[in-house]
């Protein structure tokens, strides 16, 4: 039988003779009437803060369930992302490299190139200065030929020059001229060996 404040205010007893004082066990069950209804209360006030509190570990569980599936879903999706980054860097790379080399080879051969260039210059100067030095060498010989000093300080008249003289000039030109070729040859050899 459950026991409510109303019903121990409530309650009759059969009356005896040489029972109990009336006054004064209706004073007892009024107050214990009275701690009842305060245990009730305290309980329900319990019941109430276990229900808010279950409620709350209740949403604590799911927020804990949400987040725990958040990171799983953020580590997946930071994984991926390194995965990706990671191709992304590898395929980069390998591209910088090709081009790199591609670059490197490219001025590997205008640098050829050059040297080439370069050398084949080296060489027409070395010829053109070994001509150039023949010449004026011949021209200085003619210089200094005596027949300068000869033509020079005589009067030329035309029955004082005979045939022998022409002779001479003639042999001394060809002299000359034969002396300018040999040096030329001469010096198509020497650039030619450099």
């Amino acid at each position: 039988m459950a026991f409510t404040p109303e019903n121990i205010k409530q309650k009759e007893f059969s009356r005896v003779h040489k029972g109990l004082d009336e006054s004064e066990v209706r004073q007892y069950l009024e107050s214990l009437s009275d701690e009842i209804e305060k245990l009730k209360s305290e309980k329900a006030q319990l019941q109430t803060l276990i229900d808010d509190k279950d409620e709350n570990i209740n949403r604590f569980r799911a927020v804990e369930n949400t987040i725990s599936e958040a990171i799983l879903q953020a580590q997946k999706a930071g994984e991926q992302t390194k995965h990706s980054a990671e191709l992304k860097a590898d395929s980069i790379v390998k591209e910088a490299e090709g081009r790199a080399n591609i670059i490197i080879n490219d001025a590997l051969q205008k640098a050829r190139k050059i040297s080439f260039q370069t050398e084949d210059m080296k060489r027409q100067s070395k010829v053109f200065r070994s001509r150039f030095r023949m010449l004026v060498e011949a021209q200085l010989d003619l210089l200094k030929n005596d027949d300068w000093d000869y033509l020079l300080n005589y009067d030329i008249d035309q029955q004082q020059v005979t045939e022998e003289n022409i002779d001479i000039l003639q042999k001394e030109e060809q002299n000359n001229q034969e002396k300018i070729n040999n040096q030329s040859i001469d010096s198509d050899e020497d650039a030619s060996k450099e």
